[in-house]
């Protein structure tokens, strides 16, 4: 008996100790699957998803130009309905009877669909005109500002707010430069054209930084389709966000998005730009009604 005890207390379990033995090992084997793990998934995914902006979101406004000819009462009925659905939203609608104001006073109809514009609070009138990139003759373009003003002898409810100059320059030219010091001056001196006698130029690129100045109030720095967007980025980011009150993006062509990625997409260019124009329209854009434009309104950040 004692013999056996001896034996039975002196032997350690064979079993235990090999147990014992390998869970180390175990434990570093599964450490070093789930760090492969980690590295073949996860850290593709990082580098394939795209990053999430961390800046703040901030309100934006709708630069709408409407080219469409009033026919009817219920011609820019989509504009009205998204203008009345969206009363936390401000528009800027740029009115363009005949490449320009056409005749003074404008049509019945046309009277019509403007003293409409007029009833909401939100919403402001530019009138349209194009400079041929300065080299209209001067004397047209003030007497295309001048009738714009002439509209308000008509009626109050005529007038506008601004006017947009299309075919702006672009590359530095100080003869054109002097021209467009002088046409805004004509808007800023017109006593028919409302407060805040807006000046909105339309060079729809990145103007030489020497066109920057104190009487022009917004400039559409892009005017282009959604994909040539993406090749122009990089140079609208390098634009500085201090001017943001300052910059338009005007944009056709837009492919179809889910409403959360169009979402992200408006908050990132609202951060850079105050005043927004996007269409799904291929061509006319400016001549038709986009089928979603309640989208577009939808998606437009109104508080920060």
């Amino acid at each position: 008996m004692e013999s056996l005890k001896r034996t039975t207390e002196g032997a350690t379990p064979p079993l235990r100790r090999r147990c014992n033995l390998r869970r180390p090992w175990l434990i570093a084997i599964l450490i070093s699957v789930i760090i492969v793990v980690i590295i073949v998934i996860v850290v593709p995914l990082a580098v394939i998803l795209p990053k999430k902006h961390h800046h703040k979101v901030k309100a934006a406004k709708v630069l709408f130009p409407v080219y469409i000819y009033p026919e009817t009462n219920t011609t820019w009925d989509p504009l009205y309905e998204a203008i009345t659905t969206h009363p936390e939203l401000d528009f800027i609608v740029i009115v363009n009877p005949s490449s320009g104001p056409g005749s003074s006073p404008p049509s019945t109809q046309y009277q019509v669909a403007v003293k409409r514009l007029s009833t909401y609070s939100n919403v402001q009138k530019v009138g349209y005109i194009p400079t041929n990139y300065a080299d209209r003759n001067i004397t047209e373009v003030l007497e295309a500002v001048a009738t714009y003003s002439n509209w308000t002898s008509e009626s109050s409810t005529l007038s506008m707010d601004g006017i947009f100059f299309d075919e702006i320059p672009y590359d530095w030219n100080s003869t054109k430069s002097e021209y467009l010091t002088q046409i805004n001056e004509a808007v800023k001196n017109s006593s028919g054209i409302a407060s805040p006698q807006l000046i909105i130029h339309n060079p729809g690129t990145i103007p030489d930084s020497r066109y920057n100045d104190t009487t022009t109030d917004i400039t559409v720095v892009f005017e282009q389709s959604y994909s040539y967007y993406e090749t122009q980025v990089n140079a609208l980011e390098d634009l500085s966000t201090s001017r943001r009150g300052n910059y338009s993006y005007m944009l056709h062509s837009m492919p179809t998005m889910s409403n959360h990625t169009l979402k992200n997409f408006i908050d990132d260019l609202s951060d850079r730009a105050e005043y927004l124009f996007l269409t799904t329209l291929e061509a006319n854009y400016y001549e038709k009604f986009d089928p979603k434009l309640e989208v577009f309104c939808d998606m437009v950040p109104t508080t920060e």
